[in-house]
């Protein structure tokens, strides 16, 4: 990997390794990845970084290590061991859909719903390790927040972390999407919130390595022959049942997703208002909101 000594030789080298990798999505910022891993070994804050700083030989060669996994497809937060997320010091482990910064959109979108209402009621379904969750009950300390997922190893890091955090009003609950649920809160959400697979079992090998390599394989897909959507179609037709009147539906999806979601939450029943962007495009929520009479049409 050449003969970079400095910081800021060895930060070139790492974005250049990475962007010359095949294993990962071509949208990270891998300069501030390179200088993420680099301050992790050296026990320094990124911004704290001297460019013309010598690290020992050891250091250079835990780094080089790093930057290799990274580059083979291994996500950073797997390789840091902790991700932030809206404000939140994360830890993160395998075993559940790594939280990522493109689902902070998410969290706007509910925050401006939310702001407004009093003691809301907010559930997130396919929460994996919660990372919604937990940064809308952090951000709305009288809601009532719910995480649901099938895997109880990510529902336990958001156990862990909402520990950690403080965070006492998120409760993270094993079941199949709206199965988790208590029955009082039938009609009775505010916003309910969701990152729910979505991609066709036959498009996973299609993936970089660092998504079909490392993600369960239930978090990317329905498993199932056809569209992908089965889970989604759940989600969205189920969703009438929990939201009270005026309540709101935010999916996360990608662009070329985003059409089909919509026919399915007009099928619904539920008013489609429109879909929101995140600035560097990584990711689209589809919004939705049931009418005061239960159903509404779309418009």
């Amino acid at each position: 990997m050449g003969q970079a000594k400095d910081v800021a030789s060895l930060i070139d080298l790492g974005e250049r390794v990475m962007n010359d990798s095949t294993h990962v999505f071509e949208d990270h910022d891998h300069r501030e990845e390179a200088e993420e891993l680099l301050a992790l070994c050296l026990k320094r804050e990124p911004d704290e970084l001297d460019d013309l700083y010598e690290p020992a030989p050891r250091i250079m060669e835990r780094y080089l290590s790093m930057v290799a996994r990274r580059a083979g497809g291994e996500p950073l937060p797997f390789i840091t061991g902790r991700i932030e997320f809206y404000g939140l010091d994360l830890e993160v482990r395998p075993g559940a859909f790594v939280p990522r910064p493109s689902s902070e959109l998410t969290v706007d979108r509910a925050a401006r719903r939310l702001r407004k209402r009093q003691n809301p009621i907010v559930v997130d379904v396919c929460t994996g390790a919660g990372p919604i969750a937990l940064a809308l009950g952090d951000e709305f300390p009288d809601a009532e927040v719910w995480g649901t997922d099938i895997l109880e190893e990510g529902l336990a890091q958001g156990r862990r972390n909402a520990k950690h955090l403080g965070i006492v009003n998120v409760t993270l609950k094993k079941g199949d999407m709206y199965g988790g649920l208590p029955a009082r809160l039938r009609g009775s959400v505010d916003i309910i919130t969701g990152h729910v697979p979505y991609v066709p079992v036959d498009e996973i090998e299609d993936l970089p390595s660092e998504v079909k390599e490392f993600e369960p394989v239930h978090t990317l897909s329905d498993g199932a022959p056809g569209d992908g959507l089965h889970l989604m179609r759940k989600a969205v037709n189920e969703a009438t049942e929990w939201l009270k009147p005026g309540g709101w539906l935010l999916l996360e999806v990608s662009d070329d997703t985003t059409p089909k979601v919509r026919k399915l939450v007009r099928k619904a029943g539920l008013t489609d208002v429109g879909v929101a962007s995140d600035g560097d495009e990584l990711s689209e929520v589809v919004e939705a909101r049931l009418g005061p009479a239960g159903k509404s049409k779309a418009r």
